[in-house]
């Protein structure tokens, strides 16, 4: 009996062992562990990786946000909401999951950058069987502003017009000028440089521009040593009655073109002419404003000829003095009140009306945020006077920033590193061209001295515009990109627009209606310039 029951219970084991039915559902219990810990690695890990990448989106565009919204050096309560919108806008709240979403901004201490710290908690779906129940994500992220070699010139209206406010604004045009150039110098100074150069440079315009000091330091021999202008001499002349007789000899002053010889001079130099009364000397400092050198008439529509030196922006002056440029003696300047084409008269001979000198203009320079006190007081020195003669601001913009021109050897590559420069004009107006016959003008003066061919205001202003616009393009085809924002109510008539649009490089056209909006298109212009990127 015995041996027959082990006999049995060893034949089953056998049979058992040899059954396999049911193994796979066992093995398949067995695995299932493992199995979710792997899948829900898989899941889990995978979701973390994409909130983190988006937490890393979100920071690198807050911080761009915030660097781009900075008015100069400051990173304000405006440029971190600014950031905070843009994180919020690209990391809601309980995207993908998360919680405890967490995002701070603030500027370097030296105010170039933004650096900015994200976070979120993002709870996992099937690792927390395994004790792992959430991640912990954390991101960083810089903005930098960055320039390498960039020459900037700024031609800004100084015209009498700019101490008028435009409507709805608390400050002058000038005043508005004034604190958006001190702003965009403040932005494109606290960019990183590293091996490169930023140069500024500055020319005030009006009816002219004063660039005496700048072309005495380069070459004395640049500038005229005889100036001829619209003045008078008080001399013996024979004057008779209304029929010709009756006639004696009498002191008059007589109107006339003077060739006055001034020789070596420099701004600031005295200069003694008898045009005072009853021919006595009068004794005037020159300021350093100019009249053009020589140039030819050319009609509202047609091309500058090969001999109109004034539209060449890089001759540089020989010993012919058609191609030097003339110093401008206001105090030695009169106008005959008739518009008659005689070259004398007795009587309505005045001093010339509408004459005015800017302030001087600044040759390009390297200059650092260390240089901001010295720029803001040149800033702050601009006062608005004399008429608005675009085209002299551009001739003498172009002049001091080409690379092929008077200062080719400074301007052709950069002196830090032997590279290229990008070149920038930015040419700021609040009005029209406001040329007439009969403002004393970096062409003299043109009812006296025909010089562009006007015959009255509309003719001049055509011809002024003309010369502009080919100002712009000889700009443009050296490689400069020209900036033109027009400012205020005076400069919005859509002929004048027109014109501006057409001289700007394509895209490179603004308009503000006040102080806050030029502002802005001030650092839009400064944040194109400048390159803006991420360091991490």
């Amino acid at each position: 009996m015995r041996g027959t029951w082990i006999s049995r219970l060893r034949a089953g084991a056998k049979a058992l062992l040899r059954d396999q039915r049911g193994n796979a559902f066992m093995l398949t219990a067995a695995a299932i562990v493992p199995v979710i810990g792997i899948v829900g690695s898989a899941v889990d890990i995978g979701r973390a990786y994409m909130t983190q990448l988006r937490l890393q989106q979100a920071c690198d565009s807050g911080v761009l946000a915030g660097r781009r919204a900075m008015t100069g050096a400051t990173y304000s309560d405006d440029a971190e909401a600014e950031a905070n919108k843009m994180f919020n806008f690209n990391f809601p709240e309980a995207k993908y999951g998360a919680s405890g979403i967490l995002f701070s901004s603030e500027a370097d201490d030296d105010a170039s950058d933004v650096i900015g710290q994200a976070s979120a908690i993002l709870p996992t779906e099937l690792m927390f069987i395994f004790g792992k129940d959430q991640f912990r994500l954390t991101a960083n992220c810089t903005a930098k502003l960055e320039i390498s070699n960039v020459d900037v010139m700024m031609v800004l209206d100084v015209t009498g017009s700019m101490a008028e406010k435009n409507s709805g604004d608390t400050l002058t045009r000038m005043e508005g000028l004034q604190a958006a150039s001190k702003s965009f110098f403040a932005t494109l100074t606290s960019a990183h440089i590293g091996d490169g150069q930023l140069r500024f440079g500055v020319v005030p315009y009006s009816s002219t521009v004063n660039v005496g000091g700048i072309l005495h330091d380069a070459d004395p021999s640049w500038l005229s040593e005889t100036v001829t202008l619209p003045s008078r001499s008080y001399r013996r002349v024979n004057i008779c009655n209304q029929y010709g007789y009756n006639c004696s000899l009498q002191w008059r002053y007589v109107y006339e073109d003077r060739d006055l010889a001034v020789g070596s001079i420099a701004p600031g130099d005295d200069l003694t002419f008898n045009t005072g009364t009853n021919g006595a000397n009068v004794t005037a400092e020159w300021g350093g404003c100019i009249v053009e050198r020589a140039t030819k008439a050319f009609g509202p529509t047609e091309t500058a000829p090969s001999d109109a030196y004034d539209m060449d922006i890089d001759m540089v002056p020989t010993t012919d003095v058609k191609t030097q440029w003339q110093p401008m003696l206001q105090p030695f300047a009169f106008e005959r009140g008739q518009v008659a084409s005689r070259t004398t008269t007795s009587s309505n001979l005045g001093q010339t009306l509408y004459t005015a000198c800017p302030h001087p203009a600044r040759k390009l320079e390297i200059m650092t945020k260390d240089d901001q006190a010295e720029f803001d007081e040149y800033i702050d020195d601009l006062e608005p006077v004399g008429g608005t003669y675009h085209d002299v601001g551009m001739a003498w913009g172009a002049r001091l920033i080409s690379p092929t021109g008077l200062f080719a050897s400074e301007n052709e590559k950069a002196e830090s590193n032997e590279r290229p420069i990008s070149r920038h004009i930015l040419f700021m107006t609040d009005g029209a061209m406001d040329a007439r016959p009969t403002i004393y003008s970096h062409q003299g003066m043109e009812r006296s001295q025909p010089r562009v061919g006007a015959s009255d205001d509309a003719s001049a202003r055509a011809r002024h515009t003309n010369r502009f616009l080919q100002l712009c393009r000889a700009a443009r085809q050296r490689g400069i990109t020209v900036w033109v924002i027009s400012f205020g109510d005076d400069s919005s008539s859509s002929s004048n627009l027109a014109n501006l649009n057409n001289c700007a490089s394509s895209g490179a056209a603004f308009e503000a209606d006040d102080a806050d909006e030029l502002n802005e298109q001030f650092q839009a212009i400064a944040r194109q310039i400048s390159k803006l990127r991420l360091s991490q």
